[in-house]
């Protein structure tokens, strides 16, 4: 899968086991406590696909084998069936994660050999605590298309030849004195036919610094006549520059903020490809920080001795809440025409199809390193925890070992039982 942060995350065994154990957690989390009955019908129902993901076999296995496979980033299963949340299901996630994050690298890579220029805006709306995340991040969503909509934006993507927007979007979570603060904000990747420095010279700006806080005063005005328009009472604070701690840099704050690829010290990091794509590794800090509410299932896990029952109980309430927000949402989406235009013009032979079937694609990668059959499988009893233990073991033999040891116990287990 080649990600960079898919490499990371699965390449150590143990980030194999993370991510089961925390799919462990949130079929837990979606079954505790009560809200609305539509909401109740919703989680219910994004469970049951979640507990059947990795645990029956999909539509195109119709012999009913499953296979363990194995490549240069961990091992993985072959024939069953992966529901594809972005927001329930940590496994699903990574795997998609990796998926769009490796498309879009390979089609940035080859704008870059044609003098292509990106940059990234970053659109999000003051929110407090407490406030749901589903009011936040429907402002987020309409403020953006508002400002795509506008004539000064459209001229202004006429001017510089800007001639896609890719989107992808993030919803992060913090605490703040106790109580559930959420932060979403959608990434938007410019995409112009000409690099950079022609984009600066058109618009008379004299650097790249002029560049990101003009690109950032137009959006944040037009962010501002939304909520004026739509009679919220929130408003974009104006964009300014702050200088980073580490390093000789300068970072736009507040209101939409615009960067360019690898002038932002995590950007350097990663790269605009995984900032677009891998909000889902984002673990930021606890005490202070957001993250990614993934991260909740850590501080609801039982394994978990440093956080309260209630405390837990307030992060479930939280993840159901992301959850139910999430659902129909696009996480990640190249722009109308985008990847023909880039196979059409620059060689590429980039190939986008659907998350159901980006899925079923990766688990023919790699070498196989066993074959059971779907009995097999179900006497194994395949819970995320056993799943995530086995896939984590250091050797094919050690994996082999652990799946056949838990077969043959649950078969004698089962003798006794109905004996």
């Amino acid at each position: 899968m080649g990600n960079r942060e898919i490499g990371c995350q699965t390449k150590n065994n143990n980030g194999i086991f993370h991510k089961y154990y925390r799919k462990n957690v949130a079929q837990y989390a979606l079954t505790v406590g009560n809200i609305g009955k539509n909401e109740n019908e919703i989680l219910t129902k994004i469970n049951k696909s979640l507990c059947s993901c990795g645990r029956d076999p999909h539509y195109v296995n119709e012999d009913g084998i499953v296979e363990i496979k194995e490549d240069e980033n961990g091992r993985h299963l072959r024939g069953l069936k992966s529901c594809g949340s972005n927001g329930a299901c940590p496994v699903c996630a990574s795997k998609l994660s990796a998926v769009r994050g490796n498309q879009l690298r390979e089609l940035m890579g080859a704008g870059r050999n044609y003098s292509r220029g990106y940059i990234m805006l970053v659109t999000t709306v003051p929110h407090t605590p407490n406030e749901p995340l589903d009011i936040t991040l429907n402002q987020v969503i309409e403020m953006s298309r508002y400002i795509f909509q506008r004539k000064e934006w459209r001229e202004f993507k006429e001017l510089t030849k800007c001639r896609f927007t890719h989107g992808g979007l993030e919803n992060m979570v913090s605490f703040k004195n106790g109580l559930v603060d959420w932060h979403p904000h959608k990434n938007y990747l410019l995409d112009f036919d000409i690099p950079i420095k022609e984009i600066i010279q058109i618009l008379g700006l004299k650097d790249e610094s002029e560049l990101r806080m003009y690109v950032s005063n137009l959006a944040t005005n037009l962010g501002n006549k939304y909520f004026k328009l739509r009679k919220i009472d929130k408003k974009l604070l104006a964009p300014y520059f702050e200088k980073d701690k580490k390093r000789d840099f300068f970072h736009v704050k507040a209101g939409v903020s615009a960067s360019l690829e690898f002038d932002d010290s995590y950007i350097t990091k990663w790269g605009l490809d995984a900032e677009m794509t891998g909000s889902i590794y984002k673990d930021g800090r606890f005490n202070g920080g957001s993250f990614h509410p993934f991260n909740l299932l850590d501080l609801i896990s039982s394994d978990n001795k440093d956080t309260s029952e209630s405390f837990k109980f307030q992060c479930i309430k939280a993840f159901q809440e992301f959850v139910l927000a999430s659902k129909g949402k696009w996480w990640f989406y190249f722009a109308k025409g985008a990847v023909d235009y880039y196979n059409e013009n620059y060689a590429t032979e980039i190939k986008v199809k659907s998350d159901e079937e980006e899925l079923t694609e990766l688990e023919d990668t790699g070498e196989s390193i066993f074959k059971i059959s779907f009995e097999e499988w179900q006497f194994f009893q395949p819970t995320p925890l056993n799943i995530g233990e086995a896939l984590s073991k250091n050797t094919k033999q050690e994996v082999l070992e652990y799946i056949f040891e838990h077969i043959e116990q649950n078969r004698i287990l089962e003798f006794y039982n109905t004996g």
